[in-house]
């Protein structure tokens, strides 16, 4: 009933059950296929958590920066001539060895554990707010609009040091540029339309950029906007690359996750009450419903050698697209990967990649 190809059809894809029914059907049957579309230059689907594990931690063997993520041939090209190279953005997670070490470096000191000990209380304080406004304002409200998608944005301005006022900017880029498909978010039919979101992120940020060098202080913005690679100056495109990913993607999938995780906790009534009574499952559960909503859909790597993988002959050069949902319910990773037990510890989950 499905063919490798449908993991680009939005319309299997954007729903729920029949993503996991692809995912089952090409996990069973061609658990490494090869996919052609007339839009998108071919690849390898991985669906098979073993797979995607060896894949995605051989970073020196199946690199990230020749192709990051699947977007339209005709996206590609127009970064290509925007930006020079296909991505678009030159973020930590479309970088491979040595530049990926040097560039991670620059944010090392935010985010050990004595500096991320330091963000809890502030991180807290925001959680608070937002569960007394629900209780304020109760009985019901629109969770995903009111808690999912702002708390975690909060988060995030918060530690970049960005006024509030920014809030609505930053969630409306990132939908936009992380909802390219969706036709209630795209600026228009044209694929390459997504370079304006871009475009009007570094507009935002090189204020920013401009204002943290003439005053810094001690938020994150500042540090970025400040940094040095090799004793120069961090270059523009890292530079304001470190910008954008931090304000999107650092709030994107925590808001995900968190949404989809409270969809998850309605659906299994049994399992929300169990978090009630054992409170010391906090870890556990988290755990598991990062792996149950799997937010981050794929990544893409790039072999640098031939190799043999499920009966297959991966060619040096080849895409490889590693499905994170798949991997997360192969019945082969997880005991009854299709049932949410929040007791279970799935330490082993994939949701963000391998060491996450």
């Amino acid at each position: 009933p499905f063919r490798p190809a449908d993991v680009l059809d939005p319309h299997v894809m954007g729903d729920e059950a029949s993503m996991y029914a692809l995912f089952d059907y090409l996990r069973s049957t061609d658990p490494v296929s090869w996919v052609e579309h007339p839009e998108y230059r071919p690849f390898w689907n991985l669906t098979r958590y073993a797979d995607v594990k060896a894949i995605g931690s051989a970073n020196d063997e199946f690199l990230s920066a020749p192709r990051t993520v699947l977007v339209p041939e005709a996206m590609e090209q127009a970064l290509l001539e925007t930006f020079g190279n296909k991505n678009g953005l030159e973020t930590l997670i479309h970088m491979d060895r040595p530049k990926h070490l040097k560039l991670r470096k620059v944010t090392r000191e935010w985010f050990l554990p004595r500096s991320i000990d330091k963000l809890e209380a502030e991180v807290r304080a925001l959680v608070k707010e937002f569960v007394d406004k629900m209780v304020e304002e109760g009985p019901e409200c629109d969770f995903v609009r009111d808690v999912a998608l702002l708390l975690p944005l909060r988060v995030i301005v918060s530690i970049l040091g960005l006024p509030r006022e920014a809030e609505p900017t930053m969630l409306k880029l990132t939908q936009e540029m992380f909802g390219g498909q969706d036709p209630s978010l795209q600026r228009g039919e044209d694929p390459t339309a997504g370079l304006a979101v871009i475009q009007d992120f570094t507009d935002y940020f090189t204020e920013v950029i401009a204002e943290r060098k003439r005053a810094p202080s001690d938020d994150l913005a500042s540090v970025l906007a400040n940094a040095t690679v090799d004793g120069e100056p961090m270059e523009t495109l890292d530079q304001m690359s470190y910008f954008i990913i931090t304000a999107s993607a650092g709030h994107d999938t925590t808001s995900a996750a968190i949404g989809g995780g409270m969809k998850a906790l309605i659906e299994h009534p049994d399992q929300l009450a169990l978090w009630r009574d054992r409170p010391d499952l906090d870890d556990r559960a988290a755990r598991e419903l990062i792996r149950w909503v799997s937010p981050v859909r794929h990544m893409v790597r790039t072999a640098t050698r031939e190799v043999e993988l499920g009966g297959r002959t991966i060619r040096e050069g080849d895409n490889l697209a590693l499905w994170y949902p798949a991997a997360n319910r192969d019945p082969d990773a997880f005991d009854a990967p299709n049932r949410l037990d929040l007791s279970r510890d799935p330490k082993q989950q994939l949701a963000f990649g391998y060491g996450s």
